[in-house]
Order: C-alpha cells, then structure tokens, then sequence
C-alpha cells in the first residue's frame, strides 16, 4: 500500500472523531477523520453518513509501515481526477461519496441561514479545504498516533470541536426554516422572500428524504457479509480460508479444507502449521471437532512425515484427547495403508490398556474376520469374555454373531444367536437382530443370481417359530407386523395371506 493510492474497503466501526475503513485483500485497518470525509468547513456526523458494512472508495494519506496504520481520505476532491472507470463498483462509490458530500452541505446551509450565494462557493471552499488539508500533514501524522494509542483521548478532544456549531443540529429543518420568517417582519417583499426560502427548504427536505431512502436500499444490498460469496463457490486463495476461519472458528470442516489446500501445492509444512494452528483455536468443550483435527493431523504425519514425528504426534494426541478413540483411529491408519502388522499391534495395545471396554474386542475381531483369520476371531470371543463385566456379555456375543453373518459363516452367527436366545428367550431386540440377519443373507443370496426358494425358507421358519412362542400382547403384534413386511417384499399372496391367518388366530385365542 503506498501513499496516494485508491483503495476500495468495507466500513468497519464508526466513531465521532472517525471512520475505520478495512481495505480489500489487506490485513490492517485504515482511519480516515472527519475532517477527511467532506470537503466542507463544517463538521460532519459519520454515523449520519455511514454504516458498519458500507462499501467505500478511500484515498491513502499516510502509511506508517512500522506501527501498521493507515490514514485514509473520502473527500471528492480526491477523486475529482482519478481513473473509477475500470469497476462499476467503483463508480457506485464516487456517486455514493458525492451524494453524502452534498447532503452535508444541504444540511449545512439550512442551519446556518445560509444564501444561494452561499451553495455557489461550496467549489471554492472545498478546493480550500482541500489545500489545507495537504499543507498540514505534518500534524494529521501526529494526530493519527495519538488516536490509534488512544481512541478515548481522541474522542475527549474531538467532542468540544463538535459543541462550537453554533446551534447546529443534523436534520432540524423546521428550526432552520422558523428563523427565516422570524428576522423577515419588514414589507411585504421580505414576507415573500421568507414564503419562497420555506417552499425552497421543504422542497430539500423532501430530496434529502429521497436521497437517504434511495441510499439506505442500496447499501442494504451493498453491506452484506463479506462471506456470502463463498457459500456459492469453494475458497481458491489463502485469504478465502482467512474469511472462513474468522467466520466459523470452532468448524473442523473449514480447517481441514485448509490443511487439503496446501496439500494440494506440495506445502506440507504449511498444512502441518494450519493443523497446530486449528488446535489452539477450537474450544476444548469442542472435543469432536479437536478430534477430527488429530485425526487429520496423523494421517499427515503417516503419509508426509516420518516415524519420529508420527510417535511424536500420537503422544500428544493420547494425552490431549482420549487415548481409546486415538488407538483405534490409528489402526483404522495402518489397515487403509495395508499395515496390517502395525494395525494389529494398535489393536493389542488397545485391548491390553481397555480390556473392559466391548468396542475394542468387537473392532478387534472384526479386524481379523475382514482379513481371513477366522480361527482367531472366534478365540478372540473366548477371551473378551473374560475381562468384560456380566453386563456386556450379552452385547459382546451379540456382535460377533452379527460380524459371522455379516463377513464370516452365517451358521456360525445362528449357533451364536441360539446359544443367546437359548439362555434369554423374551429379549424382543435378539430376536429382532436374529431376524434381520436371516433376511439381509436371503437378500444377498437372491441379489447374488439365486433364485431358489429356499434362501427364504430360514427366514420364515424363524418368523413361524417365534410367533408360536407365548409373548405379550404388544411383542406379538411387532413380531407379526415384521412378518407381514418381510412377506410384502419377498412374499407371494399365499405368504401374505397366511401371515394374516396366523395373526388372526392369535387374536381369537386371546379371546378364548
């Protein structure tokens, strides 16, 4: 940024001594004063001008490179031979800029009892204010450190400036119109001449009420969040993620988009300081996004990094996070990158530190059913029963039983099913899952080219035998509806009709 520049930017906070302006695609934002805004000799209210979002076209006066200050200029004289043609954007600026100059001077000359002649001058007075303005830099310079060191003091001596007006209030026309009719009391061409400043000084108001409604419409489409926009396309540039991350801070999505980006341009260390970077930012109350930053974080350091700093990473993720969910990610790492040796070992250290836990058992036995070793699986049961409390018994047993329909031998998960059911024959849900993964193996069986009849056949003696059994009331109506559906999709008619022929005479027997 250098001095004599136009820059376009957004209005970010507005105080009585000032306006901030946050320049486009800057990290630093500007001040621009009030005697900077307008080149008229009165002074001026910036919140009767601007609002915080509104789009801005500002000259710079002075760039302090080593305390990052920038001072900044709206006057239309500064832009009276500057090239906005490029942008309709920056046109809209300069109109909007012109506009707001002359609503202050409109304002200014109704209040002060101000002559025709008096609006003639305004050219010369701005061009005045204008050669003022350049002739005392040296002390705007000094002015500008005092109120980035201190917006309070700024604001003390900024406020008698604004008392000494003489009266002057922003739009008050009536008082200004009643002082026209008050020193006209002499003939009748002076009660004329106060007839046509009244008509004159409603026809203004009536403009300036146009000027501010029109204005106020189109800075509600202009001041809108500057991050609309990437909600409609994905962040190409680091400044995009930048207006992300201020936006949604706490959102792991966002910060591994950001790690991906720089990824994607060979800047490994880049995405590794985005990722610490992500850490220290997200609340701890958040513990799903942390994890999912670690997570992230390892597959980078498994992938790009080396096993020093792996190791590295996964002791500050065990004592940060809890060390269950990170050993089981990790595995979840080696198995995805074919590491089978060190995807077991992960499983082992697991069981061996969370032997009462039934998550790490089932993962670990699913982990060898997927990969051929059945032998070891079924052993695996054996042993996690062990350790396990009573409790978990059932849900351990369970499980395996599904992971043996699902990648094993179905008979093996029936003779586990039946050994569960055998010792609590009432459990509603083992029958529900018993049944279940009947039907979904007679689905894979029929979807796989086998249209025999006799896939289905130990679905429907298990629907017929657990309607035989003695349940309540409510159990037998679940039991008879899931028969019902199962006959409606892989049923004929004389299925569908016997399930109903069934379910009547458990009605009538109730009866009995």
């Amino acid at each position: 940024i250098k001095v004599g520049e136009t820059l376009k930017g957004t209005v970010t906070r507005i105080e009585e001594y000032g306006v901030f302006i946050k320049p486009d695609d800057a990290f630093v934002t500007g001040l621009c004063y009030v005697r900077e805004i307008a080149d008229s000799e009165t002074p001026v209210d910036p919140k009767a001008l601007y609002e915080i979002g509104d789009r801005v076209l500002a000259k710079v006066l002075n760039a302090d490179v080593a305390k990052n200050r920038l001072a900044l200029g709206l006057k239309a004289s500064y832009f009276a031979n500057a090239d906005v043609s490029d942008s309709d954007e920056d046109e809209e600026m300069a109109s909007v800029a012109s506009s707001d100059e002359a609503e202050v001077e409109t304002d200014a000359s109704d209040n002060d009892d101000a002559s025709d002649n008096a609006s003639d001058n305004d050219d010369a007075d701005s061009d005045d204010s204008a050669a003022d303005s350049q002739s005392q830099d040296d002390d705007e310079e000094e002015e500008e450190q005092e109120a980035y060191e201190s917006s309070d003091d700024e604001e003390e001596s900024i406020e008698p400036a604004l008392a000494v007006s003489g009266g002057f209030q922003w739009g008050d026309d009536v008082k200004a119109s009643e002082k026209v009719p008050a020193s006209a009391t002499n003939g009748n061409s002076d009660s004329e001449a106060a007839a046509d400043s009244s008509d004159e000084s409603s026809d203004e108001e009536d403009d300036k009420k146009k000027k501010k409604s029109a204005k106020r419409s189109r800075m509600e489409r202009i001041a809108q969040d500057v991050t609309a926009e990437l909600s409609e396309q994905a962040p190409t540039r680091t400044t995009d993620f930048e207006r992300l991350i201020v936006g949604s801070p706490n959102s792991s999505f966002v910060w591994l988009q950001f790690m991906a980006f720089y990824l994607g341009q060979s800047e490994v260390d880049q995405a590794r300081a985005v990722a610490e970077r992500a850490l220290k930012t997200i609340l701890p109350r958040e513990e799903q996004e942390k994890m999912n930053v670690w997570v992230a974080l390892l597959n980078l350091e498994h992938r790009f990094g080396s096993k020093e700093t792996l190791d590295g990473v996964l002791k500050r993720a065990i004592q940060f996070m809890n060390p269950k969910h990170i050993y089981l990610q990790m595995a979840k790492i080696y198995e995805r990158a074919d590491q089978f040796a060190e995807a077991e070992n992960m499983h082992k250290i697991a069981i061996s530190k969370f032997s009462g836990s039934c998550k790490v058992w089932v993962l670990f036995g699913l982990f060898y059913l997927k990969h051929g070793k059945v032998a070891e699986s079924r052993d695996l049961l054996a042993r996690a029963l062990q350790p396990l409390p009573k409790r978990k018994h059932i849900k351990a047993i369970t499980q395996f039983g599904q992971m043996e329909f699902k990648h094993g031998e179905p008979e093996r998960g029936r003779t586990v099913f039946e050994g569960v059911l055998g010792t609590y024959p009432k459990r509603v849900d083992l029958w529900s899952v018993y049944l279940d993964m009947e039907t979904k193996v007679a689905s894979t069986a029929a979807a796989a080219g086998s249209h025999d009849e006799h896939c289905w056949l130990p679905a429907r003696k298990l629907f017929e035998r657990v309607t035989s059994m003695k349940h309540s009331s409510k159990k037998m109506k679940f039991f008879f509806k899931k028969w019902l559906a199962f006959e409606k999709a892989h049923g004929s008619d004389a299925s569908i009709e016997h399930v109903k022929q069934r379910a009547l005479e458990y009605v009538n027997s109730l009866s009995t």
